[in-house]
């Protein structure tokens, strides 16, 4: 990854659900009554979420393999959440994650831009 990067900070640990892993969704959801701290985001990532605007960030998986993958704010009635999308599937495959494992995704920033550290 190389640069600078800020230490690493805890978002959410949850345990999978099955629509985490289900093919068809292809995503991983983030509800924030979960979040530990929504602090990871910058003024202008916050403005871009809320316009309904995704973001390209990294992902580290949890076999280090580093990807591609897209941040998005969903707001679903009087709920929100954010949640992991595109790539995702890739890395359910990957790192063989299933329903009922527990996980944890961290943030962290490298010369300044958004990246998260998924871990199982």
């Amino acid at each position: 990854m190389g640069g600078t990067g800020t230490g690493l900070v805890l978002v959410i640990q949850k345990t999978i659900f099955y629509s985490d892993v289900n093919p068809t969704a292809s995503r991983f959801s983030i509800p924030f009554s979960q979040v530990k701290t929504h602090d990871f985001l910058n003024e202008a990532e916050a403005k871009e979420l809320a316009h309904k605007n995704p973001m390209q960030v990294c992902l580290l998986d949890p076999s280090l393999k580093q990807t591609s993958i897209t941040f998005n704010k969903w707001v679903m009635g009087n709920t929100s959440l954010y949640v992991l999308t595109n790539t995702w599937n890739s890395v359910v495959k990957n790192n063989q994650l299933e329903k009922g494992v527990m996980v944890q995704l961290w943030y962290f920033r490298v010369n300044s831009p958004l990246c998260f550290a998924l871990l199982k």
